[in-house]
């Protein structure tokens, strides 16, 4: 107990120099300016599409700064207690790994991908001299807490788009999110005298027994800033749905490549298993989001009575009539939704207005009153005459291994 409080001391002082630091103060700045822009950029985007803006990418950007400030305290806890050393692990090379990937996908800059590249070369070519235990257990840090701010920030505003999928349109959500992440980490400094520094317990590192690992080896804190993302369009569930499926499937395969690191620096052979998992791992993350979106019925679609909901702008004229996402409109003052709905044009007149609604099977009448120059606020799901919307084709990659588990079908029958 003396130790962890010992640390937490150590790791509450740098964490307020560095908050009170002016150079740290501009770099997150900067970093909070780029995020803003991104979530303005991907408003303006739907806005094009849905012809309503929200204007709410700069309350998204302070949750996520905010948000992301608590990920990287999260992260330094877990980076000091297993004690990884960034000395160790090849960061130049891991970046300059991540930067030539994003030329074949930008999907590939992630440290799933970079890390499991420069272990398989440390392994077999025997450069660069890294520990491999030490990356893997870093990439599944970076992992457990953007699984941990998907969940919590993820549903947070999410962007209604149009979407193109199999030559047909559909309603959907960008569930795009960044996080400006703070860490402190350990970096070695030489072997301390006797006597100096704190007395480290036994069991610390957890993560030790590997080439360039001395005992007697002294550290000391250094703050990191680093961005995280998360990327997903959902059409064929609600987004918080998403989202909870999504943190769930990264926070299994982090906890799995955060284990496979620790036997790694016991074992040498979980090396190899844990250099493979981390892009693999990733990319069965990332084909079981996939599987969803292609092989589930679009959920924001137009019945063949009525007009569906995709979204609603709080605090506007539906917000208040009580309209919520996923319901049908199916007449207004008795007469068919589809005779005051051209698209995203509404003709409603002013004066009372009742709505007939079918929500989760069950027929609601609501009402109230419209009066012109009242902003409507509903977003409804595409028609056949949307002419803007995003379009999306199934990866490259799972192209060809569902064109390969096809031919070992045909084979084997």
């Amino acid at each position: 107990m003396e130790f962890l409080a010992t640390v937490s001391l150590m790791i509450g002082r740098v964490l307020m120099e560095t908050f009170t630091s002016p150079l740290f103060i501009l770099l997150f700045l900067i970093l909070f300016l780029i995020i803003t822009w991104q979530y303005k950029r991907l408003e303006n985007m739907s806005a094009k599409m849905v012809n309503i803006n929200k204007n709410r990418y700069l309350r998204s950007a302070v949750v996520s700064s905010l948000l992301g400030v608590i990920g990287g305290i999260i992260g330094t806890v877990l980076l000091v207690l297993i004690g990884i050393d960034l000395s160790s692990i090849g960061i130049m090379q891991l970046w300059i790994i991540a930067l030539l990937l994003m030329v074949i996908n930008p999907r590939f800059l992630c440290f799933a991908y970079a890390g499991g590249v420069l272990s398989i070369a440390s392994l077999f070519l025997g450069y660069p001299q890294i520990s491999i235990p030490q990356l893997m257990a870093l990439v599944a840090i970076l992992h457990i807490i953007e699984s941990v701010l998907i969940l919590v920030n993820g549903r947070f505003n999410p962007v209604p788009v149009y979407v193109q999928k199999a030559n047909r349109i559909t309603g959907g959500f960008n569930l795009q999110k960044f996080w400006p992440i703070p860490l402190i980490a350990l970096i070695s400094t030489g072997i301390a005298e006797p006597g100096a520094g704190i007395a480290m317990p036994d069991w610390w590192p957890i993560i030790k027994d590997y080439s360039g690992f001395i005992e007697g080896q002294s550290y000391t804190l250094i703050p990191v800033v680093a961005i995280l993302g998360y990327g997903e369009v959902a059409t064929t569930a609600a987004p918080d749905t998403r989202v909870k499926k999504s943190a769930l499937h990264l926070l299994v395969f982090s906890i799995v490549l955060l284990f496979l690191s620790i036997l790694s620096s016991k074992w040498p052979i979980f090396m190899i298993i844990a250099a493979l998992f981390s892009p693999l791992g990733h990319e069965f993350v990332i084909w079981l989001g996939l599987r969803d979106e292609i092989n589930k019925k679009p959920l924001y679609v137009n019945p063949q009575k009525g007009l569906m909901v995709m979204d609603i702008k709080p605090g506007t004229w539906g917000a208040k009539m009580g309209i919520a996402s996923k319901d049908i409109l199916l007449s207004i003052n008795g007469e068919p939704v589809e005779k005051f709905f051209m698209g995203s044009e509404c003709t409603l007149s002013r004066g009372k207005i009742v709505i007939e609604v079918l929500r989760d099977k069950e027929l609601l009448k609501l009402s109230g009153f419209f009066s012109q120059g009242s902003e409507l606020g509903i977003i409804m799901a595409p028609n056949q005459n949307t002419k803007m919307f995003i379009s999306i084709g199934e990866d490259n990659i799972f192209n060809l291994v569902r064109s390969i588990c096809r031919r070992l079908k045909i084979t084997k029958y």
